[in-house]
């Protein structure tokens, strides 16, 4: 049947939409290829049967300092003299990750090896072009060193990690029998959900205790939560203790969130300074330990929690109430089992190895061997201490910096130590390290039971050790007991 003009006329509209559409896909499809292209750091190229760039990607002209659009129709040879992309074509060749050495003067950077892989375009048995992938040697090898970095912090931290994994109380070692008797009684309070206090000066470790009590106790698989009172500002405090709900305040998160007592629901919160805690937080704190039960910012109901409270302070909590300061019916809450932690300077045994323990995680760290010397140990044993087991971290920590060579002398550790002898050393060296311990406890001994006023419960309950215990020191130590007969307080 003859075509009519109206035939002809459509069937021209529609091979023309036809070829819209193959346009419209193929522009598309080139964009993807360009971005694509351009998108990657390394660099990518392909020459075309006569010789000429047919593609060249816009790293691989920056790696030249060259304009792509000057570039594509060159002849290879003229771009990359000692090129082997026709080679690859005549002979068919496919190389991968082999090594390419530029001439001098030819990349911008002035650089000139790479790792490239090449290989021939064969359509229907006919070489048509050859491509090639190129990693330059500038970036891979900064990415290997960012890896190996990366690597590396990973296995420090896996290290650190490690050491302070605490898992049981004999983590802790300690060769002082006050120590160890605090350490005793900490593991026989772990098993109950009573508050805890944590009495001792400043860097005793009173963190570390409380975390020991609460991985070994049958809260150890829930969150173990710290909260330093005194760090936080008193306006933010509650907040951060119970949380807050959408718009409880200006500035509030618009999901809320939770409180540092939610978070540790089912473990343990530790209130390290708890005597820092102002006064109008404190009856809100009594209500949490009251009813287990939390208020947040702007909530019309409470939270239930289950939280096993450890408190700490540096502060006599009985001098606080008697000044106003801290509240009765708080501290009676709180001081239902009570740890006092002694201070460095009365457990002097401990120091050779919490010492080395520090040195071994510099060691770890800066991977670099270093020991104290003698002398220098004989220096950390005469000092009274009064920063404890953080001031001896950080002395350490100087001692280490301070050496170029292996061993840490007494010039290396901080002045303090040199200039300042410990309060409790005798007036002679001791002639070896046990009779320096012998002199040192027996003095501790006397010091605290004329602190407690001849009251020996009182003095063998602040060393941490049983009444029967101090009597059986006392005599071994020819500490006279009839010298403190005379306050009638003794029993």
């Amino acid at each position: 049947m003859p075509k009519t003009e109206r035939d002809v006329i459509e069937a021209l509209r529609r091979e023309n939409a036809a070829l819209k559409a193959e346009y419209n896909s193929l522009r598309i499809r080139n964009i993807i290829y360009e971005r694509a292209l351009n998108a990657t750091a390394d660099g990518f190229l392909i020459v075309g049967r006569d010789g000429n760039i047919i593609e060249i990607n816009k790293a691989y002209c920056d790696y030249f300092g060259i304009d792509r659009e000057e570039t594509i129709g060159k002849n290879i040879y003229s771009v990359i003299s000692n090129s082997k992309m026709i080679t690859i074509m005549d002979e068919n060749l496919t190389e991968v990750d082999v090594m390419h050495t530029f001439p001098d003067g030819l990349t911008a950077t002035g650089e000139k090896l790479v790792a490239v892989s090449r290989m021939p375009v064969v359509e229907a048995g006919e070489t048509i072009a050859s491509v090639a992938y190129v990693k330059f040697s500038h970036y891979t090898i900064s990415l290997a060193k960012t890896l190996q970095k990366l690597e590396d912090e990973v296995a420090y931290y896996r290290k650190r990690l490690s050491r302070y994994a605490i898992s049981s109380f004999d983590d802790l070692p300690s060769k002082s029998p006050g120590y160890a008797e605090v350490k005793r009684m900490a593991e026989r309070f772990s098993s109950s959900d009573l508050p805890i206090l944590l009495l001792g000066e400043t860097g005793v470790g009173k963190e570390v205790f409380a975390n020991a009590i609460h991985l070994a106790s049958n809260r150890s698989k829930h969150p173990f939560v710290c909260v330093n009172c005194a760090s936080i500002p008193a306006e933010l405090l509650e907040s951060e203790l119970f949380g807050y709900v959408d718009g409880a305040f200006t500035g509030s998160r618009r999901t809320g969130k939770k409180g540092k007592f939610e978070v540790a629901d089912g473990g343990t919160l530790f209130l390290d300074e708890i005597g820092e805690m102002p006064s109008q937080m404190q009856s809100k704190l009594l209500r949490v330990l009251q009813n287990q039960e939390v208020e947040k910012l702007g909530a019309e109901n409470p939270v239930q929690v289950n939280v096993r409270i450890i408190a700490a302070t540096n502060q006599d909590l009985s001098l606080c109430v008697e000044a106003k300061n801290f509240r009765p019916d708080l501290y009676y809450r709180l001081n239902v089992l009570t740890i006092t932690i002694p201070p460095l300077r009365d457990r002097i045994e401990d120091i050779p190895h919490l010492a080395e323990a520090v040195l071994a995680e510099l060691v770890d760290k800066y991977s670099r061997r270093v020991t104290l010397s003698a002398e220098a140990l004989s220096l950390l044993l005469s000092y009274s201490w009064p920063g404890n087991v953080r001031e001896l971290r950080n002395a350490i920590g100087r001692g280490f910096m301070m050496t170029e060579g292996p061993e840490i002398k007494p010039e290396h550790l901080p002045a303090a130590l040199r200039e300042r002898k410990r309060e409790t050393a005798v007036a002679e060296p001791a002639a070896t390290l046990d009779t320096a311990k012998f002199e040192t406890e027996r003095e501790m001994i006397i010091r605290y039971i004329q602190k407690s006023d001849g009251n020996f419960c009182r003095a063998a309950r602040a060393l941490g050790i049983h009444r029967a215990t101090l009597y059986s020191k006392m005599h071994a130590m020819g500490i006279p007991i009839d010298q403190f007969r005379g306050n009638p307080k003794h029993h």
